[in-house]
């Protein structure tokens, strides 16, 4: 988990939440709180930077905080990057974007921990080199995690900005030098191009979206996931393995 002085959900509810990334507080659209009240109303003036939708696809920041608002353009751009820091074992540059995302979900850090003891159980069992998977990896978390632990880990997301930012990360964590691969595909595609290749993996993590697109217009629906995970079970080593 993230230590308090990293990441603090403040309060949530009417459909948004209020949190804490660093000394940043955020008040952004938050579905799952639709039908919850907020428990500190007082609380949600101190954020310094508001997330509106205007549409499924984007929606517009407006700055609270005056220091931040002479740089701040309603797409997010202008502002600059801040770090978040897990456990002291990695990071990342955070920045706000046109779709209401800063790059962490935060929810995800259990999953980390997760990751790191499977690989550390894969590299008990096996001497060699521990290899993972990681679709729709998005800006590195789970990647970095498995890296951290001492596996070598493809990192495959359909954006190329994505990718670069996820790239980013691992350098500003000390992992540039790890055995990461950063591959820009659609994660279909890639898993029938592995399944035919003969390569194998000891993980595969995968958190699909429920719609996207590759970096070559093509559709991804969460109707696919069946036939996803069944290429996943082609490049598996299934006598020991973790997904």
């Amino acid at each position: 988990m993230f230590s308090p002085d990293q990441y603090e959900l403040l309060d949530f509810g009417e459909g948004r939440k209020l949190e804490r990334f660093g000394d940043l507080i955020i008040n952004r659209p938050s579905p799952p709180a639709e039908f919850a009240s907020p428990t500190n109303p007082d609380r949600w003036s101190d954020a310094d930077l508001i997330f509106e939708r205007i549409s499924d696809q984007s929606g517009e920041w407006k700055a609270i905080n005056p220091l931040l608002a002479e740089n701040l353009n309603p797409d997010g751009s202008g502002l600059s990057e801040w770090p978040l820091s897990f456990n002291a074992q990695f990071s990342f540059q955070l920045k706000v974007t046109p779709f209401g995302h800063v790059g962490v979900f935060v929810e995800q850090s259990q999953n980390w921990l997760w990751i790191a003891d499977q690989v550390a159980r894969q590299a008990r069992r096996h001497s060699g080199e521990i290899r993972v998977l990681n679709l729709f990896a998005y800006t590195g978390g789970s990647t970095m995690a498995a890296a951290k632990a001492g596996a070598s880990v493809v990192h495959v997301d359909s954006a190329k900005n994505v990718v670069q930012w996820a790239r980013n990360n691992a350098d500003y964590s000390s992992l540039g030098d790890a055995p990461i691969r950063w591959i820009a595909e659609d994660a279909m595609l890639f898993c029938q191009r592995e399944a035919k290749r003969g390569n194998t993996y000891h993980g595969i993590i995968l958190d699909p979206p429920s719609y996207g697109h590759g970096p070559k217009g093509q559709v991804w629906k969460i109707q696919q996931l069946p036939e996803l995970l069944e290429l996943c079970k082609q490049i598996l080593i299934l006598e020991s393995h973790f997904i």
